[in-house]
């Protein structure tokens, strides 16, 4: 019986790293409107994910902690935020590994971040 456990907790531990990791990130929104959505997707392909802020808005100069679900080798992800119906603005290649709070800013419609 004891041998039974090991072998099941073994097999498990070693399962555990094929699910998506998650950690979580600080977003702020440094932009004159409220953000309704925050998705991200692969680096480059275009898969958006779920919206991250779920059932509420980032109203401007606010922040959020939210879990960012990952692959903990896949770093490299696009953020989209949207503020308005067909308003919706794109920054590449975030580094979602390293990034601990992530400030959203938008001026004269060209969108940024700054990642620390």
């Amino acid at each position: 019986m004891p041998r039974i456990l090991a072998v099941l907790i073994l097999t498990i531990a070693l399962a555990v790293p094929a699910f998506a990791a998650e950690k979580r990130i600080v977003f702020i929104n440094s932009v004159d409107q409220q953000i309704k959505q925050i998705r991200l997707a692969p680096a480059g392909t275009g898969r958006w994910g779920p919206n991250l802020l779920a059932n509420w808005k980032l109203k401007s100069g606010k922040r959020v902690n939210i879990a960012v679900p990952h692959d903990e080798g896949d770093c490299k992800w696009d953020l989209k935020y949207v503020v308005r119906e067909n308003m919706a603005y794109t920054i590449k290649d975030v580094d979602i590994c390293k990034a601990v709070e992530i400030t959203l800013f938008l001026k004269n419609q060209e969108a940024w971040a700054n990642i620390k």
